[in-house]
C-alpha cells in the first residue's frame, strides 16, 4: 500500500506540475518493466471494447510466435512466454543501460464481458499481439408470471 501526502499550493501551474510528476512516479512504482517475481518482465497491454468484441493488444516486440502461449478459462485470459535477447557473440560486453526485459513473462487479464471461448483469435504482427474475443450474447430478461 502506498500513502501519498498532498500539500495544497495556491499556484495552479505548480500544483499541476507536481501532480504530473507524482502520477509518473506512481506509474513507475506499480508497473515496473523488470518484475521482482520469477516472471522476469511485464509486457505492456491495452484492452478495448466494441459492441461485438473485446480487443487486447500486448507489446511483445522480439518474442517469437512459437514462444507465446495463450489460454482462456472462466473469464480470465492468460498470456505467457519468453523473450530471448540475442547479444553479440562471445565478446565481453559492458552494459550501460538495460531497459528491454528478457526471459519468461506471464500476464493474466480479467476480461470485462462474457466472451465466446470458440470466438477468440490471436495475431502477431510487428511485435504486437492482438487478441480479438467475440462477446457472448447476454441472456434475455424473462418475466415470470405467478399462477394462482
Amino acid at each position: 500500500m502506498y500513502f501519498i501526502k498532498v500539500k495544497f499550493d495556491r499556484r495552479p501551474r505548480t500544483i499541476q506540475d507536481k501532480m504530473h510528476r507524482l502520477m509518473e512516479e506512481m506509474l513507475r512504482v506499480t508497473r515496473p518493466v523488470f518484475s521482482p517475481t520469477e516472471s522476469g518482465w511485464t509486457p505492456e497491454a491495452d484492452i478495448y471494447e466494441t459492441d461485438h468484441s473485446i480487443i487486447l493488444i500486448v507489446n511483445l516486440a522480439g518474442v517469437a510466435k512459437e514462444d507465446i502461449e495463450i489460454s482462456y478459462y472462466d473469464g480470465y485470459l492468460s498470456i505467457s512466454g519468453k523473450r530471448i535477447l540475442k547479444l553479440p557473440g562471445k565478446i565481453p560486453i559492458k552494459h550501460h543501460q538495460l531497459e528491454i526485459g528478457s526471459g519468461a513473462f506471464e500476464r493474466i487479464f480479467q476480461i470485462p464481458s462474457l466472451v465466446d471461448p470458440d470466438g477468440i483469435e490471436a495475431t502477431l504482427q510487428d511485435g504486437l499481439l492482438t487478441i480479438q474475443m467475440k462477446k457472448k450474447a447476454r441472456a434475455q430478461d424473462v418475466i415470470v408470471e405467478i399462477k394462482t
